[in-house]
């Protein structure tokens, strides 16, 4: 029987602007985060792209370039399937997905043998960003370690769970998370209205389901214009985009933030997944943060 892959690989359109969000989930049942005592802590630069973390990694001893995504269940491989082995979706049309096995998976010091794998056509992110990717880092991988972003200095800093060196320091602040499948999810306020978000490293802009728009326009929401969202089944569809002066979460203040305003209401209804929106590039450039899938906490640092 094919399982269902829900697959939301957006793109919007804003003058000559393009941005990028990338999330899916793959209807699976994922198992808790384990120590990684053969880590070393390591850093790792990483390049830009469109809002999103790029770093190399080996797929069975060949070298290219992944894309860092808190919001992939797990290792996604950029190719067309030949033929479908599961049942894909976009934001609103079917999709070809099949899944597959790794036979080696190697990144600055995490290995992994007889990993399982997607294959899904993401070659528009190579059109619009110029650079050759060969697929996606997800929970499967990233939950093993604590994995801590610095957009700042380009880099992340691989370390086993909960490491001494990360730990040399106090935190300035923590933000705990529960997950929902594959996704760490936080609440976050927003004027007088709490919300659910999810966290997605590999999203451009943040973004809220289009029925929350009135229900915040108290909060300060600013240079509203339409946009439009594109998938990768090429649906165009017509947005709001709009900036949100602040973003509160566990007391810390989230300046002028751009939110994506679009209807979410299939994430209920086709995988269960209940959240009011994502977030993304323009919440995790602000500060410097690390992600914990153990303890199930988002440390935040000087």
């Amino acid at each position: 029987m094919k399982r269902l892959l829900i697959l939301f690989l957006f793109i919007t359109q804003v003058a000559d602007a393009q941005e990028h969000v990338a999330f899916f989930d793959a209807g699976t049942t994922y198992e808790e985060a384990d120590d990684s005592p053969y880590l070393n802590s390591t850093i790792v630069p990483f390049k830009m792209i469109e809002g999103m973390m790029l770093v190399e990694a080996s797929i069975n001893n060949q070298l290219g370039n992944y894309i860092i995504d808190t919001g992939a269940p797990t290792l996604v491989i950029n190719e067309q399937p030949i033929q479908s082995t599961i049942q894909g979706r976009g934001i609103s049309q079917g999709l070809l997905t099949a899944e597959v096995e790794v036979d080696a998976f190697e990144w600055s010091g995490i290995y992994k043998e007889k990993l399982s794998a997607f294959k899904v056509d993401i070659s528009h992110l190579e059109e619009v960003s110029g650079e050759a990717i060969a697929g996606i880092i997800g929970y499967d991988i990233l939950k093993e370690v604590e994995l801590l972003m610095d957009y700042s200095s380009k880099a992340v800093q691989l370390s086993a769970v909960k490491s001494k060196e990360l730990y040399q320091k106090k935190p300035i602040a923590v933000i705990p998370f529960t997950m929902q499948g594959h996704l760490p999810v936080i609440k976050v306020k927003i004027g007088k209205k709490k919300l659910r978000l999810a966290l997605d490293t590999a999203s451009e802009s943040n973004i809220l389901d289009a029925s929350i728009y009135k229900k915040i326009a108290s909060a300060g929401l600013k240079n509203t214009m339409a946009g439009e969202l594109q998938g990768v089944d090429q649906e165009i569809k017509k947005v709001l985009i709009s900036t949100i002066s602040e973003t509160t979460v566990k007391g810390l203040p989230f300046k002028d933030m751009k939110y994506l305003f679009t209807d979410l209401s299939h994430l209920k209804k086709e995988s269960g997944i209940y959240i009011d929106g994502l977030l993304g590039y323009p919440f995790f450039k602000q500060e410097k943060m690390s992600i914990n899938y153990k303890e199930r906490k988002i440390y935040v640092w000087e």
